[in-house]
């Protein structure tokens, strides 16, 4: 622990405050490597078992968040999808088995001899 109280330990919520996802699971990575060194001093096992734990939270909520993000960006392009209002008006009409057969157009009244004469 620091002589001065006000100083952030490495185990520290603090710590943790700016750390990415990437740097926070390479650390992790790194003190599992110590953990399985035979030669771990006793006297910062604790500590390192401790500072392990907050790394594996903050990922797992991390993760947990990024879920979320990309549950609601899925979700909100699917009520995209679904949206009649947003079809593009120079689509032809998906009903329509071919929009380009004079025979299966509606009549507009355009063309001569068509209900507008």
């Amino acid at each position: 622990m620091p002589a001065d109280p006000t100083e952030t330990t490495e185990s520290s919520p603090d710590a943790l405050s700016g750390l990415r996802y990437g740097e926070a699971l390479e650390e992790l990575e790194e003190l599992l490597d110590d953990l399985e060194d035979a030669d771990i001093d006793v006297d910062h096992l604790a500590e390192r078992v401790a500072r392990g734990v907050e790394l594996v939270r903050f990922c797992r909520d991390r993760l947990a968040v990024v879920t979320a993000d990309v549950d609601q960006v899925v979700a909100d392009l699917l009520v995209i999808d679904d949206d009649p209002t947003d079809a593009d008006p120079t689509d032809p009409d998906p009903t329509d088995p071919d929009p380009t057969d004079a025979a299966t157009a509606p009549d507009t009244g355009d063309e001569p001899g068509g209900p507008g004469e």
